[in-house]
C-alpha cells in the first residue's frame, strides 16, 4: 500500500513545485525567530546528533519546531518530538494528521531538513511548506526543493554546515 501512495505523491510532486505561491527569500539568521526541523527518525544516535542542534539552535533564542517522519509501523515516544508515519498518509498522498498539517502551515524563517537522502513523503512537505528559507542536503534531484543547500555525508557534518553557513549569510534589507 505505501508502495502506491509513493507512487501517486511522486507523480503529484511535480505539479506541487510549480504552483507554489510561497515567497521564499533568506533570512538573516540574527532576525530569524521560528525554525522548523523536519527529519526522518532512525535510531538513538540520530537523536542526541539531532537534539545537540537544536540546543545550539535554542542558544541562540530561536523558536523551535520539530516533525520526525517514523517509517517504522510503531511509534516511538522516547524522541518526544511530533511524529508522523505511513498510517497518517491517505492512499491519494494527503496528510491526515493535524500536526502535520500545522507544520506545512507554520510560516517559518528556515525550515531545516535534517537527512542526508529523503523521500517523496518528506519531498511533499518540503513543497507544500510556507517557510522562507528551506536547507537541506545537496542532491541533484532535490535542487528545486531547497533555497540553501549544504554537502555533507554525515548528519553531525550536515549540522555543522547548516549552521555555519545560515549565519554567515546577510541579506541586505531593501530601502
Amino acid at each position: 500500500m505505501m508502495f502506491i501512495k509513493k507512487q501517486i505523491i511522486r507523480f503529484q510532486l511535480p505539479k506541487l513545485i510549480k504552483k507554489s505561491d510561497v515567497s521564499r527569500q533568506t533570512v538573516n539568521y540574527s532576525q530569524a525567530f521560528r525554525i522548523g526541523i523536519l527529519v526522518t527518525l532512525t535510531d538513538h544516535e540520530k537523536q542526541h546528533t539531532v537534539d545537540s542542534f537544536i540546543d545550539r539552535l535554542v542558544a541562540d533564542h530561536k523558536e523551535i519546531q520539530v516533525l520526525c517522519y517514523d517509517k517504522r509501523r510503531a511509534r516511538n515516544k522516547i524522541f518526544g518530538y511530533l511524529q508522523f508515519t505511513n498510517k497518517d498518509i491517505s492512499l491519494w498522498g494527503k496528510f491526515k494528521t493535524e500536526h502535520v498539517i500545522d507544520f506545512i502551515n507554520n510560516d517559518f524563517d528556515y525550515l531545516m531538513h535534517l537527512d542526508t537522502e529523503s523521500d517523496e513523503i518528506l519531498d511533499k512537505i518540503l513543497c507544500l511548506s510556507r517557510s522562507k528559507c528551506r536547507v537541506g542536503c545537496d542532491n541533484e534531484a532535490h535542487r528545486a526543493f531547497y533555497e540553501l543547500m549544504v554537502k555533507a555525508t554525515t548528519l553531525e557534518e550536515m549540522c555543522d554546515m547548516i549552521l555555519h553557513y545560515v549565519k554567515i549569510v546577510v541579506v541586505k534589507e531593501k530601502v
